[in-house]
């Protein structure tokens, strides 16, 4: 199923296939299926899980550079992906609710505040994701107590700052326009 006969990793077509629904990302088609680069690849020479998406052969054709409404262009496949990533279970509900207070945000100030979050250091692994996928960018803000528990593990009341990240805003604004 790789483009082009370029290997993509078994591992990462599954990963891409479960976020589908073993179907055509765009119009959920069954078969034949193809994983397609959106920035073509011999732009970014990388198979990346954001920049792959499923299609059928059907959609794969639509695909051009073009505004034609009736054709799949870059931009609507960005869109497409990242609404998959959201809708689909990529995010914890730890990730998903912060997108939820990050798009309060961007209305309640219209757009005119880079959105943020703290949270308390200790929930780092449920926001992973969102740096991964380049949302949110995470500083640590050292707070005023710490301690070494007498197995070794530190315990501190620092903070993490989620700051959204340009790619982040945009992904944001584009969930906007889904509701």
């Amino acid at each position: 199923m790789s483009e082009q006969g370029r290997d993509i990793p078994s591992a990462l077509e599954r990963e891409l296939m479960i976020e589908a629904g073993f179907g055509c990302a765009v119009c959920k088609q069954r078969l034949p299926l193809v994983i397609d680069h959106i920035e073509e690849w011999a732009t970014v020479k990388a198979h990346e899980f954001n920049n792959l998406i499923v299609l059928c052969a059907n959609c794969h054709q639509l695909k051009k550079k073009s505004s034609d409404p009736r054709h799949i262009n870059r931009a609507s496949l960005r869109k497409i992906k990242q609404n998959l990533m959201y809708l689909n279970g990529r995010y914890s509900d730890l990730e998903r609710r912060i997108i939820e207070r990050f798009l309060q945000i961007l209305k309640l100030h219209n757009g005119s505040v880079r959105p943020h979050v703290l949270l308390h250091n200790t929930l780092e692994l449920l926001v992973q994701k969102l740096a991964f996928d380049d949302i949110v960018n995470i500083e640590i803000r050292q707070g005023a107590y710490f301690a070494t528990d007498d197995r070794g593990i530190r315990i501190s009341d620092d903070q993490l700052l989620l700051v959204a990240t340009d790619t982040g805003i945009q992904f944001l604004r584009n969930l906007a326009t889904v509701d």
